[in-house]
């Protein structure tokens, strides 16, 4: 068999090859619409989840997909050695440092009476515990879909992975959590979101490695 023989044989009998971004757009909507199912299946939404859309406390649900969205097209990108990152981790090192700068503000302006209020709740190891579990479906998606790439850094990748799918299992968390304050969102999702970040900073180390 000759080279061109060779070439031809391969073509046929591999097909066509999904790009990173082809697997996502079919395995992450799926994601989210498991980590919803699992929300309404094992939690339930809150009873005044309408109210709270028309109100400020949007905001916990709004500011998570944000970071989901920058964390997507950062992972786009960074599915591909030769890509440029610099636009995508730009404007998400601004998003990051706003929201610094608003726990900052909050931390000043509330009484420390007031966060043990506002922290002393069983929901808040709930929220630690929810966040991650519901961040699974995306995970896996996520990682099926950037192993048809080759992300020069394999930490990194992974670890802008786990941040996107965190976000946006906290955007869905939100349907449920019924606190609203500023200081439970940034210690209960906040955290959940890191730990999450870590997690897949460390599998993609490991499986996203070329």
């Amino acid at each position: 068999m000759n080279t061109d023989d060779l070439i031809a044989a391969l073509s046929a009998d591999g097909g066509p090859r999904l790009t990173p971004e082809g697997r996502m757009l079919r395995s992450l909507p799926v994601a989210v619409f498991l980590a919803l199912v699992a929300l309404l299946a094992g939690w339930h939404a809150r009873p005044d989840l309408a109210q709270a859309l028309a109100s400020v406390a949007v905001y916990k649900t709004l500011v998570p997909l944000g970071l989901a969205a920058l964390a997507l097209w950062l992972v786009q990108a960074i599915c591909h050695p030769e890509s440029r990152i610099r636009a995508q981790t730009g404007l998400l090192g601004i998003a990051l440092a706003a929201l610094t700068l608003v726990l900052g503000w909050t931390l000043a302006t509330t009484s420390a009476a007031e966060m043990v209020a506002q922290l002393s709740t069983p929901d808040l190891v709930n929220c630690l515990i929810s966040v991650p579990a519901l961040s699974v479906p995306a995970l896996v998606a996520g990682f099926w879909a950037m192993r048809a790439g080759a992300p020069r850094n394999p930490v990194a990748a992974g670890a802008a992975l786990g941040l996107m799918a965190a976000a946006a299992a906290a955007a869905v968390y939100s349907l449920h959590c019924p606190h609203d304050a500023v200081i439970y969102f940034f210690t209960g999702y906040g955290i959940a979101i890191a730990v999450v970040t870590l997690i897949g900073a460390a599998l993609g180390g490991r499986l996203l490695r070329w």
